[in-house]
């Protein structure tokens, strides 16, 4: 038998498993990263799928996004049942080249919430942009076409410009009150006016009285004379005492009003209020007006002076005057007295001649008591105390006054009775419900493109009133009046209009304030007519109901405003001479009545006109984005609740963050694909993958 050697087949063997192993290793390396692509590619599906879970009454209303959960672990399964198909086929693991598997504990979830940070305004922000672009708007009184953010750069200059008028002028309804409230203080030197009057005619009845006098010579004559002169010396020394409370409270009130003047400066040079040239003219010719009152040498100050030197020279006469009178009455009672011891004498000790010396005596003194008497009268007859001649009101107007004031506190408490009629009051809801406190965080708190933005989606997706005669529609059919809610945070419909009215009402005031104080023709007209309906009035008293009066009249037109607004009509920012509708002589009417304000039937169409819609924008520029965005999301919740009660805007998931652990086993150097076990185990290596989605995110 023949025998061959082996070694050729055995090398070839050894070679042809090196070749094989090599390509398996390479094939291995290949399929591995194969296989980190499709698992990449099955967590993508599997985020993208659990993103698709939004709520789709939450899109369908307000454009957000957001997956509603009740835990973690719920979010979890479900991912868990997203991807978990990925690798079962017919419940058995799929016998492909991508051999792996994955378990609940190896997924790690990470969510966002939509009520974290500022994420629900991120949301509304990304949304708001592509949303404005290609859209005309009326805008703060202007149509604007929005093809790019240029053209939104141009609204927030428009907003900024409104909002820092705003801002400018907010004290001129305030004027009056933070530097000429004097009224009081005046009332207070006009008491003591009057008391110097009726103690300088309680002085000069007594020196008529004096001017009058009996020149008879008798003992009974000089004392009532003396008496007199005492009861005119007690009287003059009240009417002293009087004038220097006069002093000492005009003083107070010359600190008070340069207090205020020092306020006005202060203020001025702070740059806190920037104030117009016309308006700093007006406030400095009032301030002259007081100051000239109070001034040291004032014409009612000099008067005082005169009148107290001049009391208190009249005071030293009549002290000369009693001081003589007394020393006579005290020589009668001597001579009285000398008689009497005389007379009583008896006999050789009466001495007749001493009596009649005393008669004679008796008889000169009284012609001496004659003669003083009749030059006391003298000058009596020509002395008269003069009076300051100070004004003082004569009239109480206490009722008028009380118009005005009632007409200045609308500001502070708004009737609705005043700007709507009862029917459509009757169909504002008093129906209360509270806010949940998100405490959603904002960084947009100041005028800008982002805050514009938020404002115009407020206004696109809320009810407001009378939104439907803008031919707007709100998707969740909500009529409640959701703007004015989101702006002021009361509790029902009512109290919340009334609150927005109330802080338009002010901005309106401040304006048609602004508009008289420039307006010369206006100004003197209101003070001409407080002149009228303040007669009897003082006129340094008069000047501060004008300026009273004033306020009350750019209240009362502000009132005309909001009624007009609240008709869907366009006001002017500033007035003008045909916009103006209100004359000074229906502001007592106003207050007296408390009627439905007429707001006029045409609408301003020129200059600078805004609609209600548009002062709802001002405001919620204005508002504190912070509450805003807390207000909004209760609102939200409350009206999907309606349809879904168990949603919780809370609960809603913004962006998803997973990162996944694969258990792996090759396939290919192990011969898996030879023989493969239900048995086997994943253990050999794992993959990691992570994936990232988050609504609205570019």
């Amino acid at each position: 038998m023949k025998s061959y050697k082996g070694s050729v087949t055995f090398y070839f063997a050894i070679a042809i498993v090196l070749i094989i192993s090599v390509i398996m290793s390479v094939t291995e390396i290949a399929r591995i990263n194969a296989q980190k692509l499709y698992l990449q590619i099955a967590t993508d599906a599997a985020i993208d799928s659990m993103a698709s879970l939004y709520h789709r009454k939450l899109y369908d209303y307000y454009s957000l996004y957001g997956v509603e959960h009740r835990t973690i672990d719920g979010l979890k399964d479900e991912y868990f049942d997203f991807i978990y198909p990925y690798f079962v086929d017919e419940d058995r693991y799929i016998r492909n080249w991508y051999v792996a598997n994955i378990e609940k504990e190896n997924i790690n979830l990470e969510i966002k919430e939509l009520v974290d940070e500022d994420y629900l305004e991120k949301e509304i922000l990304e949304y708001m942009k592509y949303k404005m672009v290609g859209k005309t708007i009326e805008f703060f009184g202007k149509t604007f076409y929005i093809e790019n953010e240029s053209d939104l750069n141009q609204l927030v200059d428009d907003a900024k410009e409104i909002f820092e008028e705003t801002k400018k002028s907010e004290l001129y309804a305030e004027i009056h009150k933070r530097y000429f409230d004097f009224k009081d203080d005046i009332k207070v030197l006009e008491g003591h006016i009057k008391n110097i009057i009726r103690c300088v005619d309680d002085g000069n009845d007594d020196i008529k009285y004096m001017a009058t006098i009996t020149v008879s010579g008798s003992e009974s004559n000089a004392k009532t004379v003396s008496k007199k002169a005492n009861k005119l010396s007690s009287n003059i020394n009240d009417l002293i005492s009087e004038l220097e409370q006069f002093k000492d409270k005009m003083r107070m009130f010359r600190s008070v009003v340069e207090s205020s003047e020092n306020k006005y400066v202060a203020d001025v040079n702070s740059g806190k209020y920037e104030y117009s040239e016309e308006i700093k003219e007006f406030i400095e010719t009032e301030f002259e007006r007081f100051i000239k009152y109070v001034d040291e040498d004032s014409d009612i100050n000099k008067a005082v002076e005169v009148t107290k030197n001049e009391c208190r020279e009249i005071i030293r006469t009549i002290s000369e005057h009693s001081d003589i009178l007394n020393g006579y009455v005290a020589e009668f009672e001597r001579i009285a007295n000398d008689l009497k011891y005389e007379r009583s004498l008896k006999g050789d000790e009466r001495d007749n001649d001493a009596i009649r010396e005393l008669l004679d005596e008796k008889r000169d003194l009284e012609d001496t008591v004659k003669s003083e008497l009749k030059d006391i009268k003298a000058y009596y007859k020509d002395l008269e105390i003069e009076n300051i001649n100070a004004e003082v009101s004569t009239t109480n107007h206490t009722d008028k006054e009380n118009i005005l004031k009632k007409i200045i506190g609308f500001k502070d408490g708004i009737l609705l009775n005043l700007v709507l009629d009862s029917e459509k009051i009757d169909s504002i809801s008093s129906e209360s419900y509270s806010y949940t406190d998100f405490n959603i965080l904002s960084n947009t708190n100041i005028v800008s493109i982002e805050k514009l933005l938020l404002g115009e989606y407020e206004l696109s997706k809320f009810n407001y009133f009378n939104k439907e005669l803008n031919d707007e529609i709100t998707k969740s059919g909500s009529d409640s009046l959701e703007v004015e809610r989101l702006i002021s945070g009361d509790r029902n419909d009512k109290e919340a209009l009334q609150s927005v009215i109330n802080k338009i009402l002010l901005i309106r005031i401040a304006m048609n304030v602004l508009h008289i104080y420039v307006n010369a023709e206006k100004r003197d007209t209101a003070r001409n007519y407080a002149y009228m309906l303040f007669a009897g009035f003082s006129p340094i008293l008069a000047e501060v109901m004008s300026l009273l009066m004033i306020t009350a009249w750019g209240t009362a037109q502000g009132l005309a405003d909001i009624k007009k607004l609240l008709d869907n009509k366009r006001v002017s920012f500033m007035h003008k001479r045909d916009t103006w509708t209100l004359s000074v002589e229906s502001v007592i009417g106003i207050g007296s009545n408390n009627s439905v304000i007429s707001g006029g039937d045409s609408e301003d169409d020129s200059g600078f006109a805004l609609s209600y819609k548009d002062y709802l924008r001002l405001l919620l520029l204005l508002e504190n984005q912070s509450d805003v965005d807390g207000r909004m999301a209760s609102i939200i919740e409350r009206n999907i609740k309606k349809e879904e009660n168990n949603f919780n805007f809370e609960k809603l998931v913004y962006s998803f963050l997973v990162d996944n652990k694969f258990l792996c086993r090759h396939y290919f150097t192990n011969f898996v694909f030879v023989k493969a076990s239900d048995e086997m185990l994943y253990e050999e290596y794992a993959l990691k993958t992570n994936a990232y989605r988050c609504y609205y995110d570019h």
